[in-house]
């Protein structure tokens, strides 16, 4: 019986390795092409502490469901961090294997910083990378099990606003060199959970908003990156999570988007906690807050239809 659990306890150990190898699996978006918007200066990653403070070549990380529990659905998740870091455990890997266990292929950003040194124009790398994401993964999207037509991004505070700015703009901000940036660059849904959307006081979040445009920035930037200011009829459909009680990012935010994608007639649900503060995507919050991962998943089955009519079998 010693020996059986020995082998027993090996092959767990095996079995657990190979999986986190695989959930370690890293794309480079630039990879073969030249890298946009770079002074071509040498930035090392810099992981610690559970975030990401430092990007130097931009990727995704792929974390997939079984094959057979496989529903075709993506998403682009963005974590928080104020554009100075990620918070790339609780905003990043754990929303990816809650995706996984519902059938969706969860892919993590890690996109370059506007305060990186190596940057040309702040304002434009992370629309640029994540455009680029949105693009691979249409380009790989029968490799990988993926509908072409239902990848959507999920993004966290300041994650929010990147999601969201990919989400209405309406031209790409690289120029076409390979096949990949001729893929479709838009979302076609966005999931935003305190989300940073204006850039306009009271409401921005000034540090979001100082580390992408800087101290000054001018009216037509708060104009262009007030995301609720640039929504169309052409906007994805849109979820949005707050908390009444967010010190950080005020629940102005999400009702200001709510407004202006109603205004617009594009498919929008909202939904403002009690509690929660700045942290609604943590597993220890106050009860019914959790709740937000529960209506995601009902809202995309409204969307695509529930999990046993598109898993692929």
């Amino acid at each position: 019986m010693h020996t059986i659990m020995i082998r027993f306890c090996t092959l767990m150990l095996l079995f657990f390795s190979l999986a986190t190898a695989s959930a370690q699996e890293r794309i480079d978006l630039w990879e073969g092409i030249p890298m946009p918007n770079s002074r071509g200066v040498e930035v090392a990653d810099s992981i610690a502490n559970h975030r990401v403070y430092k990007v130097g070549r931009p990727a995704l990380y792929r974390v997939a469901p079984a094959p057979d529990e496989n529903r075709g659905i993506a998403m682009v998740i963005c974590p928080g961090g104020g554009y100075q870091r990620y918070a790339w455990e609780v905003a990043g890997w754990d929303i990816a294997r809650w995706l996984a266990k519902e059938g969706i292929t969860g892919f993590i950003l890690t996109a370059r910083l506007p305060l990186s040194p190596d940057t040309v124009t702040p304002e434009l790398i992370g629309t640029q990378d994540l455009q680029r994401a949105l693009q691979l993964i249409r380009a790989h999207a029968s490799e990988w099990g993926i509908d072409p037509e239902k990848i959507g991004v999920e993004g966290s505070s300041a994650g929010g606003h990147l999601a969201a700015t990919a989400g209405v703009a309406t031209e790409l901000l690289y120029p076409r060199s390979d096949a990949i940036s001729h893929e479709p660059h838009h979302p076609n849904f966005m999931v935003l959970v305190s989300p940073v959307i204006t850039l306009r006081d009271p409401y921005t979040h000034r540090g979001s908003r100082a580390a992408l445009l800087g101290e000054h920035p001018t009216e037509e930037q708060l104009h262009h990156y007030s995301i609720d200011e640039q929504v169309t009829a052409k906007t994805p459909p849109t979820l949005l999570f707050h908390a009444h009680n967010d010190r950080s990012v005020a629940c102005e935010n999400s009702i200001r988007m709510y407004e202006a994608l109603r205004a617009q007639g594009v498919v929008a649900s909202l939904h403002i906690f009690p509690e929660g503060g700045h942290a609604i995507s943590l597993e220890t919050q106050p009860a019914g807050t959790e709740l937000w991962k529960e209506l995601t998943e009902r809202w995309i089955d409204l969307l695509y239809g529930p999990k046993n009519e598109t898993s692929k079998q």
